[in-house]
């Protein structure tokens, strides 16, 4: 199966034990239910390609969602998911050790580009943006062909764009955001951090069907915020929350994110008053080690060699009874544990 791993996610692979686990009882059905199109292009059946980073094949290889489900690769991967064995799985992130992993509706996740107005450094350590050239040509060719995918598949699913840029900022989602014409069992969650929403989002034709909005804001604080959001305002980011607060019905949901390390830890407290001030809910994830991040021992609190573990373990239990703050992955071990 390794050689089904693409080249850029050997690293990911190779962070995690990649043999079958033992004593695992729960249930997970996402290598059935869930296909995630990378920046590469690349097909895989998890909601997160280094949870699982084996690749079925190409987008552009396949004639339709069900063909990437039925491929060769990827009926082998669901063989080994049903028999509880978890061969190729990250098991201590995606929480199947809590809890059965079950989806009812399909789940396919575009993340075919970049580009992103921001250069945060959890996320990366250069501005990304592509506006012309072959990369953008062919990922603009990629973007079309979903849309044509999108528009043969009929069962109720939820299309999450997108989880390693920003929607909005990208041209090559433009034919998605703007010319697809979705089915009412399509909805739509939105990956973004949010300052271009109050600019694009209402010209968008999936407006009406986005019911979930995930909002990757690292900071409750302008001081903090600024520092992690690199090219980000904090006047900008207010202005853009009250305008989705403002615009939404009570049938869609918001989600504030947190990614936790050593430059935030201090906003935390701050954080927890921002997603009560709108009333959304909140979510607070480790901070993962990609690859990219030079300095990603120092900045990862969640080591308990960490000189801040202990207090960063205090502030993630003082969220337990916070009923809209959600732990994500090994943050909830941490906090059980500690």
């Amino acid at each position: 199966m390794e050689m089904h791993v693409p080249h850029y996610l050997k690293h990911q692979y190779n962070l995690y034990d990649r043999n079958p686990k033992i004593g695992i009882t729960n249930r997970c059905n996402i290598p059935e239910k869930t296909i995630t199109i990378d920046n590469q292009g690349n097909c895989l059946l998890c909601i997160c390609d280094g949870w699982l980073p084996v690749s079925v094949g190409h987008i552009m290889d396949f004639n339709s969602f069900e063909q990437i489900w039925q491929s060769e690769i990827g009926k082998k991967i669901q063989k080994d998911v049903a028999k509880k064995n978890f061969t190729w799985c990250s098991v201590d992130y995606c929480g199947i050790k809590n809890s059965n992993q079950l989806m009812s509706d399909y789940s396919i996740g575009i993340n075919i580009d970049e580009s992103c107005n921001l250069r945060c450094p959890t996320c990366r350590d250069h501005l990304i943006s592509f506006t012309s050239g072959k990369i953008y040509q062919d990922k603009l060719l990629w973007s079309k062909h979903i849309v044509k995918l999108l528009e043969k598949f009929d069962p109720a699913c939820l299309i999450t764009m997108s989880g390693n840029g920003d929607p909005f900022a990208s041209l090559i989602y433009r034919p998605i955001l703007m010319n697809i014409i979705p089915k009412p069992q399509q909805n739509f969650r939105i990956m973004t951090n949010g300052l271009l929403l109050k600019k694009l989002l209402k010209k968008t034709a999936i407006y009406d069907n986005i019911t979930h909005y995930s909002i990757s804001v690292d900071a409750g604080d302008q001081q903090t915020y600024e520092k992690v959001r690199i090219n980000a305002k904090w006047e900008t980011l207010i202005e853009n929350l009250d305008f989705l607060k403002s615009e939404l019905s009570v049938d869609k949901s918001v989600c504030l994110n947190f990614c936790l390390h050593k430059e935030n830890l201090d906003s935390l407290d701050n954080f927890l008053k921002l997603v009560e001030k709108y009333q959304w809910s909140g979510t607070i994830q480790p901070m993962e080690d990609w690859g990219f991040i030079k300095n990603f021992q120092q900045q990862n609190i969640l080591d308990k060699q960490h000189v801040l573990f202990p207090t960063a373990v205090k502030k993630i239990k003082s969220t337990l009874t916070n009923k809209n703050i959600h732990l994500v992955g090994k943050l909830k071990v941490i906090a059980k544990d500690n």
